[in-house]
Formats: C-alpha cells, sequence, structure tokens
C-alpha cells in the first residue's frame, strides 16, 4: 500500500514538471520568434479580424448609451438661448374690443314763436312788408336762429302765399349779440350786393329790421359786413353808418 501511494505522486510530479517545460520551450520559441509571427498575423489578417469582432461586441455597450446622449441632446435644445427660442408675444390690447365713445346727449332745445317779415309784391308793383309766424328752436339765442331762419327764405306754403325775400341769396350770418337795446348782426360780402338797386337794398334791410325788432330787448340794429361798418350798402349811397329802426325807412 504505501508503495502505490510513492509511485503515484512520483507519476504527478513527473506530469507537473513535463507541462511546465513544454510551456517554457514554447514561451521561448515564441520570444525568438515574435517578429516572425507578427509578419504572419499582418500577411494573413488575422489581427483585423480579432479587431472587428472586438467593435460588434462592443456596438451594444454604445446603443445603450444612445438614449442618454439624446436626453443631454434634448437639455442642450431647452436650456438653448432666447434667440433659437423666440418668445411668443400676444398683444392683449389689439384682442380687446375697441371702447366705445361715450355718447354725446343732445343739447335740449327750447322753442318759441317768432315774427318773420318776407316782401309781398303787389299788382301795381308796390312792394310791402309781411310777417309769418315760425316755430324757432334755439339753445341759447333765439335772435340768431331766428335772422337765420329769415335767411333761410319762405317756406313752400308760404311761397304759396306768393311771399318772396329780397335779401341776396348767398348771404350768410356770421354773428349776432345785442347791447344797450342794438342787436350788432354782421354778415359776409354777398349782403352788400342787390341787383334790384334802392328798392332792392331797402326791402333787404327792412325785412332784417323789422324781424330783429319783434323781441323786446332789440329796439334798433347795426349792420356790420365782413365784421366792420361800412357807411353805405351799395354803389346808389343807402346809409348803413349808423343803428337803423323802424322810423329810419
Amino acid at each position: 500500500m504505501p508503495i502505490k501511494k510513492v509511485m503515484s505522486k512520483k507519476k504527478t510530479s513527473i506530469g507537473c514538471l513535463f507541462w511546465i517545460a513544454l510551456i517554457l520551450l514554447v514561451l521561448v520559441i515564441f520570444l525568438f520568434n515574435r517578429q516572425t509571427i507578427n509578419n504572419v498575423f499582418e500577411k494573413t489578417g488575422f489581427l483585423n479580424v480579432i479587431s472587428r469582432e472586438l467593435q460588434i461586441d462592443r456596438k451594444p455597450e454604445l446603443l445603450r448609451k444612445t438614449p442618454a446622449k439624446e436626453d443631454k441632446e434634448r437639455e442642450d435644445r431647452s436650456t438653448s438661448s432666447p434667440e433659437e427660442n423666440p418668445e411668443i408675444v400676444l398683444n392683449i390690447e389689439d384682442s380687446l374690443p375697441p371702447e366705445k365713445e361715450p355718447e354725446k346727449i343732445p343739447e335740449e332745445k327750447n322753442m318759441r314763436k317768432a315774427s318773420l317779415y318776407f316782401i309781398e309784391v303787389k299788382q301795381n308793383g308796390d312792394i310791402n312788408l309781411k310777417p309769418v309766424k315760425r316755430s324757432i328752436y334755439y339753445v341759447d339765442s333765439p335772435l340768431t336762429e331766428t335772422i337765420k331762419a329769415l335767411l333761410n327764405g319762405p317756406s313752400p306754403s308760404e311761397l304759396n302765399m306768393e311771399l318772396i325775400t329780397l335779401i341776396p341769396e348767398k348771404t350768410e350770418l356770421r354773428s349776432v349779440y345785442v347791447k344797450d337795446h342794438i342787436a350788432y348782426i354782421d354778415f359776409n360780402e354777398s349782403f352788400r350786393f342787390n341787383s334790384l338797386g334802392v328798392e332792392g337794398y331797402i326791402a333787404q334791410l327792412k325785412q332784417i329790421v323789422y324781424t330783429a325788432t319783434e323781441y323786446s330787448t332789440v329796439k334798433k340794429v347795426q349792420f356790420l359786413i365782413e365784421g366792420k361798418r361800412h357807411k353805405y350798402l351799395g354803389a346808389e349811397g343807402v346809409n348803413i353808418e349808423k343803428p337803423l329802426d323802424r322810423e329810419s325807412f
């Protein structure tokens, strides 16, 4: 029995020595023939094959890293400068409906009856003044509105009564004010010219004076042309330098 154990130990030690000697022999051969082995690998492409296999093995790892890279790109885009992501500005004022202007409350007008004097021409050619009653609507100056109504001429019903006006057609009222029972009435330049001569001038002056003196506050009328006093009206020389009343004609 002891002899067998000794024999087995000897066999085991001999086997180990054999493998160690073989490995040393291979290393010695490799070291002495290293350059030759490298040349053989390069010629046969063995190293390229090994390199491709290693790259294939690494691809899954690269693919696993791709989502992380995409996340980083998203973060970079989200933190990019304002120039790359322009802000959208909403103009609230444009979207709101325009404010309505406050409605103007019409001024309350008063009404009074006034007498307007127009011309009635008789069959024999005589010129007479004839008053007609009108409803005059005004805010603060009934005399002004009355003179304006007179300048507008007779109404259709008054024309049917054969009433006319001899005040020049393009006459316009510039202003009216009363001081010390004198009405200062200012007309434009057209008031100075009447194609009917002296009779026409006297008639137009009488229409104004009689209509204005219907008001208790007016006793006389001072005629103004474009804001100025004139000595005569027309080439025939009807005097209008001083205030006129009903007794002036």
